[in-house]
């Protein structure tokens, strides 16, 4: 009888490490699919947004920088000042949940990616009218392995 209650306690503790360990890989998979470099291509060509992710701990970091744009209602016509890594955000407070990564920029840039497929993306802009139009993303390159 020791036996058995031995051989029952073993399983059922192999069985949540199991567990434990897919739902782990499930949600290193899901940080993975965000991770790289994104970019929204602006009317005039040029790139207007260059989102850099990477998954680092089990945490997604990374930085945001945002070209000086024209156009209306938060959408670019033309870049009148490429984004560059000198003027870049740093990601804080990031957070996953399902398809959407809610991060900061800074104290008052906020903001909302969500993936549309494993190569496109939509970015809120929160509190500003790209929060209503969100911008379209591209991933061009991968940051993450």
């Amino acid at each position: 009888m020791k036996t058995f209650l031995l051989f029952v306690r073993t399983s059922i503790l192999a069985t949540l490490t199991l567990i434990l360990l897919v739902q782990s890989s499930a949600a290193d998979q899901s940080l993975t699919d965000f991770a790289g470099t994104w970019k929204g291509i602006c009317q005039d060509g040029n790139p207007f947004v260059v989102l850099t992710i990477r998954v680092s701990g089990g945490t997604l970091s990374g930085d945001i920088s945002i070209a000086n744009m024209q156009g209306g209602n938060g959408q670019c016509a033309t870049v009148t000042d490429p984004p560059t890594a000198e003027h870049a955000m740093k990601i804080d407070s990031a957070k996953v949940q399902g398809n959407i990564f809610s991060f900061q920029g800074s104290a008052k840039a906020r903001f909302e990616m969500s993936l549309v497929d494993a190569q496109t993306a939509r970015l809120k802009f929160l509190g500003t009218p790209v929060e209503d139009t969100p911008w379209k993303l591209v991933k061009s390159g991968d940051s993450s392995r």
